[in-house]
């Protein structure tokens, strides 16, 4: 073999070595983060579920400040899986398939139920709706 056929057999093989490394970062960046921080999210959901499944205005150990810590909990999880849904669609429509990914239509299902949920929380866990919204999110997202 020539010094010329290395110079280009070395070269097509840093130029290839540069696409994978690229399609890579791109199927990382796009597809496999995105993933892995929507399960992310339902777990915090799972958390607030149980964390906050006693919280009412009867409840002397949250008091107004854990009812109002509920509330923004509950919003602020329905808001980043929402979020989710967005980043998750542009690219994961073809790539991601459940189980990896969860139908967008039943996260939107759980957020809308963590909204409902963030305003009736100082009616306490036995609640009727309190218990329907609830079991709507374990529905949705799948939470057993």
């Amino acid at each position: 073999m020539s010094f010329t056929d290395s110079i280009v057999t070395a070269g097509l093989t840093t130029l290839l070595g540069l696409v994978a490394f690229v399609l890579g970062q791109f199927a990382l960046k796009l597809i496999v983060e995105p993933t892995q921080e929507q399960a992310r999210i339902v777990g915090e959901v799972v958390h607030a579920l149980t964390y906050y499944r006693s919280v009412s205005s009867e409840t002397s150990r949250f008091g107004p400040e854990g009812i109002e810590e509920a509330r923004r909990t509950y919003r602020d999880l329905a808001a980043r899986l929402r979020m989710n849904i967005r980043v998750l669609r542009r690219w994961c429509r073809f790539f991601a398939r459940p189980p990896f990914v969860l139908p967008a239509e039943n996260v939107r299902k759980a957020a809308s139920a963590l909204i409902i949920l963030s305003a009736t929380v100082q009616k306490g866990a036995a609640a009727e709706d309190a218990m329907s919204n609830r079991a709507v999110v374990r529905k949705s997202l799948n939470i057993e």
